[in-house]
């Protein structure tokens, strides 16, 4: 990963690419804010980090991501999806339940910030190929996957058993090039 952080891109609606240079950008300046000793703002940086390809992840699919329960369900919907292992599972996690409380509760360490990231730029370009691969097909079998996709969709009729070939996204269909690899 490089070390010098990209420019920001211009304000307003952002494009996926401009999400991905704000999550690199984000990620290095976790770095530097930590060597300062600023572990509040390092913790919230590279919990941004994360957030910047989940949220394009859910622009392409047309799914919700305003809020922090949406980008939970985004997140266990394509670590799920994609079959993420349980060190990638936990990164994504640690992101949030180590650096973004820590910003509020500045309750954990140098230490526990500096693991915390270093696991956060392993499983970031996963999360940012995400964003270059089209959706897996998925079969809803469970209450909280039901509900999850309920809520990124909008779409109160799915049911258990329902199948999509472009993983419930409404941005991906077959018949435009993006539906199947």
């Amino acid at each position: 990963m490089s070390t010098t952080a990209p420019d920001l891109p211009a304000h307003g609606v952002q494009s996926t690419e401009d999400r991905l240079r704000i999550s690199e950008r984000m990620i290095i300046h976790a770095r530097e804010e930590l060597k300062m000793g600023s572990r509040l703002q390092a913790g919230e940086k590279a919990w941004g980090a994360v957030v910047q390809p989940v949220k394009a992840v859910a622009e392409q699919r047309g799914w919700q991501h305003d809020s922090h329960q949406d980008i939970h369900a985004v997140m266990s919907q394509v670590v799920l999806e994609y079959g993420f292992d349980s060190d990638q599972a936990h990164a994504l996690a640690q992101a949030y339940f180590i650096g973004h409380q820590n910003f509020y509760e500045n309750h954990r360490s140098r230490e526990e910030l500096a693991e915390m990231m270093d696991r956060v730029e392993d499983v970031l370009p996963d999360l940012i190929g995400l964003t270059a691969m089209s959706p897996r097909p998925f079969t809803i079998t469970s209450r909280v996957q039901l509900r999850r996709l309920r809520r990124l969709t909008g779409n109160d009729s799915l049911k258990i058993g329902d199948t999509s070939d472009v993983g419930f996204s409404l941005g991906h269909s077959l018949t435009d090039g993006r539906g199947e690899d």
